[in-house]
């Protein structure tokens, strides 16, 4: 039956390959324990056992409980509800200052160089995942209302807007690329692979001088300097492509009482009076 539900994720949800991926395996993990919820809790404690983490196990939990919710609505099975488990409160990694005006002061030369500093200036700008910004096109750039049309999770379109400073860098980018398909592609105008991104990302970290650098820490970066500069919760909501604003809302733990003093300062009532 997962085969069944996987599919029509597939055909009818229009879900991306990595969701099919994320699936299969959430599925495997729970192989033979999806008869009833004590077979399952009895799984949960065989994974804690085997070192999963409760992170792991809750990535698990979501796709068995839309599996459930499939099974209800297409069957009228009763409804299972897993509850997730708890887990730990991370406050998640950003760039700091410094490590930010290293990119964008940093002039790249070669072709995969160029390519990564413009998808790192891209993601900076608007939060965008790497499946999303490699996939835009040059259909998909509007440079007079700076507006990108994006195809997110679950093969939804949403309008995410970017600044002046990056239509400027994407001008002169675009430009030299000819007719190439994709604004971020490959020389024989294919889509770059997110494993071929990585591997870009890690080269241009060496060049700036940074330790690391992935799409997650970037669109982390994004999401914390929006909201550090007094950027609107559901605004960064709808930009980030969120379905719930509890999902967005993990950005503030990275806030601290500096952030919330000096948004303060600028919002503040008393301040207009200045």
């Amino acid at each position: 039956m997962t085969k069944d539900f996987i599919q029509e994720r597939l055909y009818l949800k229009g879900v991306s390959l990595r969701t099919v991926d994320w699936y299969r395996f959430s599925f495997k993990a729970f192989n033979g324990a999806l008869e009833s919820k004590q077979t399952i809790i009895k799984r949960i404690s065989e994974l804690k056992e085997g070192g999963a983490s409760n992170i792991t196990i809750n990535s698990y939990l979501r796709a068995v409980n839309a599996y459930f919710m499939w099974l209800h609505k297409e069957q009228g099975r009763e409804l299972i509800k897993l509850p997730r488990l708890k887990e730990e409160q991370r406050i998640l990694q950003t760039l700091i200052p410094a490590n930010v005006s290293s990119i964008l002061s940093y002039k790249p030369v070669g072709v995969n160089l160029r390519r990564a500093h413009a998808i790192a200036l891209a993601i900076l700008d608007t939060g965008l995942r790497a499946s999303e910004v490699l996939g835009l096109t040059k259909e998909d750039i509007n440079m007079d209302t700076l507006v990108f049309k994006v195809l997110g999770k679950g093969g939804k379109h949403r309008l995410v807007p970017f600044s002046f400073e990056l239509r400027r860098s994407l001008y002169k980018f675009v430009s030299s690329r000819g007719t190439s398909l994709f604004i971020f592609g490959t020389n024989k105008n294919t889509k770059v692979t997110v494993h071929n991104l990585d591997r870009d990302f890690n080269n241009l970290a060496k060049h700036v001088g940074i330790g690391h650098l992935n799409p997650h820490l970037l669109r982390h970066s994004f999401a914390v300097m929006y909201l550090r500069n007094g950027g609107n919760l559901e605004y960064l909501r709808r930009i980030l492509g969120h379905s719930s604003l509890s999902t967005t809302q993990k950005y503030l733990k990275s806030l601290g009482v500096e952030d919330l003093g000096a948004v303060h300062n600028q919002l503040s009532p008393l301040s207009a009076r200045r």
